[in-house]
């Protein structure tokens, strides 16, 4: 199955999928940001067919250096295993090529053990802790990821 951009009408299936995989100890997004993530001219927002898989990367910039941030990776619970993280890993490594883009930044939960080896396997470096980041008790561990 491909993967497909998602527009601001996959608000419904984009937000029941974020509330099947994240809390808001997880850093879930609400609909309001979710409507303005996928409104914004930076996001690349790609979906699976069923609307069940999806990840968002927004393009980033300091003035000097610009480089992605995948903002969101969310597979629901009864897909996971089955290969949806990583394709949609590699597609939006396509798409940080095509944007020209070759650094990727992300934060997951410290406890996301699943999550972590994925990362670690497409090339992802843990360089930071980030105590008490999702809530007080729930830390965060910052990722890079460079490709050349």
């Amino acid at each position: 199955a491909t993967l497909r951009h998602a527009a601001p009408v996959d608000l419904a299936a984009i937000a029941a999928l974020e509330a099947a995989c994240f809390g808001a100890a997880d850093g879930a997004f609400s609909r309001r940001q979710l409507r303005a993530l996928l409104a914004n001219p930076n996001a690349c927002w790609l979906l699976s067919p069923d609307g069940r898989a999806m990840g968002c990367w927004l393009k980033v910039s300091n003035g000097r250096a610009r480089w992605a941030r995948l903002y969101s990776l969310a597979v629901h619970p009864a897909l996971r295993g089955h290969g949806w993280g990583q394709r949609l890993l590699e597609a939006g490594f396509a798409w940080m090529r095509q944007e020209g883009l070759t650094t990727c930044r992300a934060e997951v939960r410290a406890d996301n053990h699943g999550a972590r080896r994925l990362y670690a396997r497409y090339g992802f470096v843990e360089i930071g802790l980030l105590r008490n980041y999702y809530a007080p008790g729930i830390d965060g561990v910052r990722l890079v990821q460079t490709t050349t």
